[in-house]
């Protein structure tokens, strides 16, 4: 009867123990003083580092995820980029931010949050090798023999595979590096997201006359942040930030700074569906919003980021 009645105790004391006594990852990062992120290595404008100090679209939102919590920041660069899923469940990030594309299958492993940027595959291929008016990655397909150079486990080796002979994919363990592939004679055409070969061409004008951009639009894919599993808390919480970022201006802002107004991108006429400068000038809210992410890139600055 007594054993029966420990039971019975403790069995009340687990069911009305206070969550506040249930230390979730907030509270863990926090007591910790440190935000591990893992980046997407040489993936321009989303991460990247220029000068000792890491820049980028996705960067800049984890500095600000940081400030949210009251942590410090670290960065991470697993390579190869499949080692951001492991290198996350062995416990030595914490979250990732890494332009990853959310998929049914990496959902199994990790939750995602909500989508915070859409994108499609796009293509970089020799000019001599496609005809004038190609500008989709299904264009590739008319290639005889075609060489492709794609970064190692990402959905873009997956599509490719999908597409084409194994024996004439060549993979590489950045995106800039199956673009050096290109400029080297190693293949013909690489593939990755629409951002990255919009900013590729952009900022290498001199190579227009030997490679085209092929940018038409060809799936929908969606890029999210991603933590462990188990803790809806914090992911109602990123959530949240994601719902933040993208209606306080702040997601536009540094769309703005890295596809339209970084000294890293060519100038490039802007479409209707972009904000223009003297518009985001005239919004107080967001010139004061530039400022504060100006001030934290500063404060890192003066620190020195914190990478691997």
């Amino acid at each position: 009867m007594k054993r029966f009645r420990w039971l019975l105790l403790v069995l009340v004391s687990i069911i009305l123990w206070p969550p506040a006594l249930t230390a979730g990852e907030i509270e863990r990062i926090q007591a910790k003083g440190e935000l591990v992120v893992s980046l997407n290595k040489g993936y321009p404008p989303f991460a990247m580092t220029v000068e000792n100090q890491v820049l980028g679209l996705d960067a800049d939102l984890a500095r600000l995820l940081g400030e949210y919590l009251g942590v410090t920041v670290r960065f991470v660069w697993p390579e190869p980029y499949d080692q951001q899923i492991p290198r996350l469940l062995a416990g030595d990030t914490d979250i990732i931010m890494a332009a990853m594309t959310r998929t049914v299958e990496r959902g199994l492993q990790v939750s995602f949050t909500d989508p915070y940027f859409e994108v499609s595959q796009a293509a970089l291929v020799r000019r001599e090798l496609i005809n004038p008016g190609a500008n989709s990655y299904f264009d590739l397909l008319e290639i005889d023999g075609l060489r492709l150079g794609v970064k190692a486990g990402t959905t873009h080796a997956q599509f490719a595979r999908e597409l084409f002979d194994e024996k004439a994919i060549r993979l590489y363990p950045t995106a800039e590096a199956a673009t050096e592939g290109i400029l080297a004679g190693e293949v013909d055409a690489m593939v990755a997201d629409s951002p990255f070969i919009r900013q590729w061409r952009n900022t290498h004008v001199e190579h227009y006359l030997e490679i085209s951009a092929l940018l038409a639009p060809v799936t929908r894919e969606f890029y999210a942040f991603a933590i462990r599993k188990g803790d809806p808390e914090f992911l109602s919480w990123l959530n949240l930030f994601v719902d933040q970022i993208k209606n306080d201006g702040t997601l536009d802002l540094l769309k703005y700074t890295y596809f339209e107004q970084m000294p890293l991108a060519a100038d490039e006429a802007l479409s209707e569906e972009r904000m223009s400068r003297a518009r985001f000038l005239q919004n107080r809210f967001v010139a004061n919003r530039k400022a504060m992410i100006e001030q934290r890139r500063q404060a890192f600055q003066g620190g020195g980021d914190s990478y691997e």
